[in-house]
């Protein structure tokens, strides 16, 4: 006799989950109010503390990035678990339990659809669909450091491991280029693994705070898009080669995690690449603040 599905979970929100829908290219975003959800077998309810905006968010709101709309944008934010569709498993293979502080792997951009409105981080809530690698991140470190780990940490944690799969890192002359914040997450998780760094960039928020990332520095005329990373083994083995950030597999966030809580990292200052948080109704100056290059990354408290 076949077993029954398990069966799906209500969760009353009171009061009601806030997102921000952004409509498409040169429309304002929409306030909508979500009064619950309904949590299939292994999915997760999440309450966003602290969402940064990316770079690829500011892409979509200019047009420049391909995305359904309307959705939910934000992809970088660090929550708590505040509702479970039955056991759902850490990326540790651990059940999670209600009140854990975690992140997860950023998901395909989807467009919202009923019971499937909270979809990105620029809201109270994301509900997270089964299978999404979601990580336990502890109480110590603050939600500045850690909202962007999904994001720009991961993808270079998966450059690294590309990297690594060639050469040892403690033998390596690496020079970084790129712009934003990505070079100087690249320059710090290499440097705690023995790397030599120099970051080549024309990005003048970059190189003013290189050497405080643990790399050396030399300006690029040119600005390059995208990160990539030219490795060269100091003793010639194989000769020079150069990776792009892959697509992240679930390992590489679990990386970034244990890089961000390692005690040896904490003489990074990475709080200082964030903004004080703005409250999400505020999000649209908190995207023009983006834009405007003042920090690297912009925080939104959905809770303020």
């Amino acid at each position: 006799m076949a077993m029954a599905s398990p069966a799906p979970t209500d969760v009353l929100l009171r009061p009601a989950a806030i997102a921000r829908a952004w409509m498409g290219p040169g429309r304002p975003q929409e306030t909508i109010a979500v009064p619950g959800v309904v949590l299939g077998p292994g999915e997760a309810l999440l309450r966003v503390d602290l969402v940064t905006i990316a770079e690829d968010d500011l892409a979509v709101a200019d047009g420049d990035e391909q995305c359904p709309a309307p959705t939910v944008l934000g992809r970088e934010f660090v929550g708590r678990v505040a509702a479970l569709g039955g056991r759902v498993d850490a990326a540790d293979g651990t059940a999670l339990e209600l009140g854990e502080r975690v992140v997860c792997a950023p998901r395909p951009r989807e467009r919202i659809a009923a019971h499937r409105e909270l979809v990105g981080g620029f809201a109270t809530h994301v509900h997270v669909p089964a299978g999404t690698p979601i990580v336990r991140v502890g109480e110590v470190l603050p939600a500045c450091i850690l909202a962007p780990v999904p994001g720009v940490v991961s993808r270079v944690a998966g450059l690294l491991r590309e990297a690594e799969q060639r050469v040892d890192l403690e033998d390596v002359d690496l020079t970084v280029t790129g712009a934003g914040i990505d070079p100087l997450v690249l320059a710090a998780m290499a440097t705690e693994r023995g790397a030599a760094v120099t970051i080549a960039s024309a990005d003048p928020r970059v190189r003013s705070r290189a050497h405080r990332f643990g790399a050396a520095v030399i300006a690029e005329r040119a600005a390059v898009r995208g990160l990539r990373a030219t490795v060269r083994p100091r003793h010639d083995v194989g000769g020079a080669f150069t990776v792009v950030a892959p697509d992240c597999a679930p390992a590489d966030l679990a990386t970034a995690v244990a890089f961000m809580r390692s005690l040896g990292t904490r003489r990074y200052p990475f709080a200082d690449l964030v903004s004080a948080p703005l409250p999400l109704d505020r999000l649209d100056e908190a995207i023009g603040l983006a834009r405007s290059g003042a920090f690297l990354r912009v925080a939104i408290a959905p809770g303020a």
